[in-house]
């Protein structure tokens, strides 16, 4: 039963649903291995809303503040540009996209090897909003991977943490860092920008 909430938890955090299907538009490819590495942020660059198409401005946020993905040498942070993502990483495997409950156009995952990037519309182009870890070929900033115990990510992050139906959340700046805990071993990773 717990591993059910956990599960259903999980997917209600990484999916904005609207009660249709996401469509993939593109797929590349099998999901090779990756390797994480521990990489300095970078800065940040705004991007201009395309005008009359959106109310929602993107969020301006300190890479030094918050917390950061690095894969491939890349270092990603919350609200980047997803195209300075793939100038980055390359080409997704595959890109889902279904009309956003939550902004005026359409939110899209991104999916790479081990990790799927979601993103939110703010005129003609999409920006992160939330990461998802999806295998134990990619880790966090600090090691952390699926498959990690509960006291390895304590020991990475510390005990400042808010801790509901085995998801022990860390926050910094504007952005959240979840790891769905069971049976004493991380299970699910999920990086958040909070747009609230």
């Amino acid at each position: 039963m717990r591993k059910m909430i956990c599960t259903a938890l999980l997917l209600a955090l990484v999916f904005t649903a609207c009660g249709e299907d996401s469509t993939p538009v593109q797929d590349v490819g099998a999901f090779p291995t990756q390797d994480a590495t521990n990489e300095a942020p970078t800065q940040t660059q705004e991007s201009p809303q395309t005008p009359g198409t959106s109310d929602v401005t993107p969020i301006e946020v300190v890479p030094d503040a918050v917390f950061s993905f690095s894969m491939n040498g890349a270092v990603i942070h919350m609200d980047m540009e997803i195209s300075q993502v793939t100038a980055m990483l390359g080409e997704p495997n595959a890109v889902f996209e279904q009309p956003s409950c939550a902004f005026d156009g359409i939110d899209r995952v991104f999916s790479f090897p081990g990790v799927q990037f979601h993103t939110y519309p703010v005129g003609d182009l999409d920006f992160l909003h939330t990461i998802n870890i999806r295998d134990d070929s990619v880790a966090t900033e600090n090691g952390i991977f699926l498959g990690s115990s509960l006291s390895d990510v304590i020991s990475a992050y510390g005990n400042n943490y808010a801790h509901e139906f085995g998801m022990f959340t860390f926050t910094r700046g504007l952005t959240r860092l979840s790891f769905f805990i069971e049976n004493d071993m991380v299970v699910g990773i999920l990086y958040e920008l909070d747009l609230s």
